[in-house]
């Protein structure tokens, strides 16, 4: 991408799903960026794909809007044309403030919006968003702590938040809706949505939509094993998604070392600095197998406090324990399930950029970072994505080195 006009801008609600998507990109051979933290437009930005993650996952969708509007606008400004509004796969947060900000600060006719990821059991049929044969608001995402989702037709979920025309499968003004149940479906509408890389586009979807993105045929991708991964995985999970406690419990079965963070502890005041150095030290006297997890999957997690308390803690708290964990050397490749114990992590880390490189399982993505301590790796996912046997098959592909 030399021409200005063809780079492209993704905003993403969190930074799991900034990932995702910026992963199916640079598979196609772009150089792809992906910020941590929403500090706007770099001056000397210069890739060709710049992700940011909004954060505003959580946030009023007042807030959520505002946001999404001031860095579409500050994109066009420095010379983005074309701009890709990441969604939830589980359309959860602030989509349709989010969605009718990018369009009204592009200034375009249309927003095409393709919801659907096929291949991950995601699909749009008639208007109305399925997960796994579940109709949304009957999915798991109907019973997500955070961020309930409540309506399963598109367009009403949209007018929960915006006053904005929605169109379904016609290119009409405002928001265009497009069903999609197939894999073969979304690669035709994806030719139709990005046929012209030359010209201006506002879009929106999950990673989807961005994986059907023209390859950049300048640029190879190399699928070559990374050098550096520890053939030993080290999960942190804040998720609360069944998904995940699923893949968790797979891998517990077969003699992973598991261990909980007290979250009830922690959301009462009743767990300190010292408390989690004991955790920590108890932790490494145990964690000698392939796999080694620390969650925050219990009974008492949905019972207390506000859904955004509850993030707020397991992002900090996730964030030290992480932080610790490296200091000790320990010789484990990290993973990192969920959006918001993720940015705990990264901030606790000291990084500002990571650079998505591979996809080794659809959903989870290798990446790399720079911090003051120098170059590493961490694998991540989203708490909706994989099949349980996940964590165990990624242990597998760093110790055979084919990740």
């Amino acid at each position: 991408m030399k021409d200005t006009n063809e780079r492209l801008l993704i905003l993403a609600d969190d930074l799991t799903g900034s990932l995702d998507t910026g992963v199916q990109l640079a598979v196609k051979g772009y150089d792809v960026s992906v910020l941590v933290h929403n500090t706007g437009i770099p001056s000397d930005c210069s890739t060709d794909v710049l992700v940011i993650n909004t954060g505003t996952r959580h946030l009023k969708s007042s807030e959520a809007y505002r946001i999404v509007y001031d860095l579409a606008k500050e994109g066009m400004n420095a010379g983005f044309r074309r701009i890709y509004k990441k969604t939830d796969s589980g359309l959860r947060g602030n989509v349709g403030a989010e969605l009718t900000a990018l369009l009204e600060a592009s200034g375009e006719k249309t927003l095409f919006f393709v919801p659907a990821w096929p291949k991950m059991n995601r699909i749009t049929k008639d208007g109305i968003h399925y997960v796994n044969g579940l109709p949304l608001s009957e999915s798991i995402f109907a019973k997500d702590v955070l961020n309930p989702v409540t309506e399963s037709r598109i367009d009403r979920l949209i007018h929960q938040q915006a006053d904005v025309s929605v169109c379904l499968n016609t290119e009409g003004e405002g928001i265009a809706v497009y069903d999609c149940v197939s894999e073969e479906k979304m690669e035709r509408l994806a030719a139709k949505i990005f046929a012209d890389v030359h010209r201006p586009l506002i879009a929106a979807g999950c990673a989807g939509l961005s994986e059907k993105y023209p390859a950049n045929a300048e640029k190879a991708d190399s699928s070559d094993p990374c050098e550096g991964l520890y053939k030993e995985l080290l999960v942190l999970s804040g998720s609360l998604n069944e998904v995940t406690l699923k893949q968790l419990l797979y891998a517990q079965e077969r003699d992973a070392c598991r261990m909980h963070l007290p979250v009830h502890r922690i959301l009462h005041g009743q767990w300190d600095d010292k408390d989690l150095e004991q955790f920590v030290s108890s932790f490494l006297q145990e964690a000698v197998t392939p796999v080694a997890i620390i969650d925050t999957l219990d009974d008492t997690v949905s019972k207390d406090g506000t859904g955004e308390n509850i993030a707020e803690s397991i992002s900090r708290y996730m964030g030290k324990i992480c932080a610790c964990l490296i200091r000790q050397k320990i010789h484990k490749t990290l993973m990192i399930i969920g959006g918001d114990t993720l940015l705990g992590c990264v901030k606790a880390l000291g990084i500002e950029t990571l650079k998505p490189i591979k996809e080794p399982a659809p959903g989870t993505v290798l990446a790399e970072y720079t911090n003051h301590e120098g170059k590493g790796y961490l694998i991540t996912k989203s708490g909706g994505f994989g099949d349980e046997a996940l964590l165990i098959d990624l242990q597998k592909q760093m110790e055979e080195k084919r990740l």
